[in-house]
This record gives structure tokens, C-alpha cells and sequence, in this order.
């Protein structure tokens, strides 16, 4: 049986602007904390065994061998209740209530994610600026000159447009939000996480096409 405290209420979203708080929803060591918890209030037990099937699940797409991932990848009850403690510390995830186990005395705590979509809200984002991130936008500007048919291009003009349309569709989302609150998050909230993620590449989508301008400044980073 499960006794929800009445002084939580879950937010149907929100939306994280705060730098620090940010940077948690990148960290490998939390994301799988935060995912399992989309499927609703679980007992720390039940967390360690999601994010274990989580964790698990990635490393055999990776080719990781089943013994690197017991030894450096799975998390005991013990770890993750510090994770917990620290999400706690940080707003992202609260204790929402208790179960009670049938024939035992003792009662589980029961933790929630603050809201069922979360949307961190970065700024400029500088990913293109490391290594790996101008080695991608140089391969996608050689083959766009190639199709194009053009002699040059600004690689730092093209790369500040290509993040800029990569993040027009949580730009989009957030105006949204402002605007009309109780109608786009009901309907953020209709599928699950996963499903967040396509809608909101759809809509970076759509938000692109909306505007003539964001093509033309594309355009002035082609020299013919």
C-alpha cells in the first residue's frame, strides 16, 4: 500500500534555467536516476534496479563485457541513495511518500521526479567549440559544400546557425510554456520520455521552417 504526502504536488513541467542545476542533467551518474523516476514514485530498492537495467541496457549497445560492467558501471542501493540525497539537495527529486510492505513493520520512502517533464534551458551552446563538436560541423560543411556548389564556407557563422536551429525547438517550447501554461504542458506530458525528446526535434523543426530570416542567415554563410 502506498501513502502519497499530500504537501507534494508534481508539476506537470519545468523548466530549468538555473547553470549548475544544468550541468546534473548531463552527468551520466544522474541521468539514469532521473529517468527511471519518469515512471512514477519508486522506493529506493526499485531505483537501484532501474537504473541497473538502464546502465546495463546502454553498455550492451556500447559492446561493453558483462564483467567491466559489474565492476565499474553497476550502482548498489547504497550509491544510488546518495545520488538520491543529492537530487534531493538540489530540487530535481523529492520524497513523495511511503510503502508499506505487506507482513513487515517497516515502511519504504517513496521519491518523485518535481515534475513529470523536465526541461533544462541552456544558453549559448558552445558544444561546437571542443574537438569532436568542429570536427562535425566541418564534415556537415564539406558535404554541404559538395551539394550545394559552393567554393567556401564561414565555419563559424555555419556552426553558431546549426546550434542555433538545434535549439529552436526548446526555445519554441519555452515560449509556449509563457504563453499558454495548461494547454502545451498537458500535452507534453501525453507520452513519455522518449517521446518528449522526438516532439521537441520536431518542433526545432517546424520552428525553423516558421522563419524566413534563420534561412537567410544560413545563406550568408555560403560564399559562391
Amino acid at each position: 500500500m502506498e501513502i502519497m504526502d499530500e504537501n507534494f504536488k508534481q508539476k506537470e513541467v519545468w523548466v530549468v534555467e538555473d547553470k549548475e542545476l544544468i550541468k546534473k542533467f548531463s552527468d551520466t551518474a544522474y541521468i539514469p536516476v532521473i529517468s527511471a523516476l519518469r515512471e512514477g514514485p519508486m522506493p529506493v530498492r526499485q531505483i537501484t534496479d532501474k537504473y541497473n537495467d538502464i546502465v546495463r541496457n546502454k553498455a550492451i549497445k556500447l559492446d561493453i563485457p558483462k564483467d567491466e560492467f559489474e565492476k565499474k558501471l553497476k550502482r548498489s542501493e547504497k550509491t544510488i541513495y546518495r545520488y538520491i540525497k543529492e537530487l534531493s539537495d538540489l530540487g530535481i527529486v523529492a520524497n513523495c511518500g511511503q510503502r508499506f510492505v505487506e507482513g513487515k513493520t517497516v515502511t519504504e520512502n517513496l521519491y518523485c521526479r518535481v515534475a513529470k517533464v523536465i526541461l533544462p534551458k541552456s544558453g549559448e551552446d558552445k558544444w561546437w567549440r571542443e574537438s569532436e563538436g568542429q570536427t562535425i560541423i566541418q564534415r556537415a560543411a564539406r558535404i554541404l559544400q559538395i551539394v550545394e556548389d559552393v567554393q567556401e564556407i564561414d565555419l563559424n557563422c555555419f556552426s553558431k546557425r546549426v546550434v542555433d536551429i538545434m535549439n529552436s525547438g526548446n526555445n519554441y517550447v519555452f515560449n509556449a510554456l509563457n504563453e499558454r501554461y495548461e494547454e502545451v504542458s498537458k500535452i507534453l506530458t501525453e507520452g513519455g520520455f522518449e517521446e518528449s525528446k522526438k516532439l521537441l526535434y520536431v518542433l526545432s523543426i517546424v520552428s525553423s521552417l516558421y522563419s524566413e530570416a534563420k534561412e537567410e542567415s544560413l545563406m550568408k554563410c555560403l560564399k559562391k
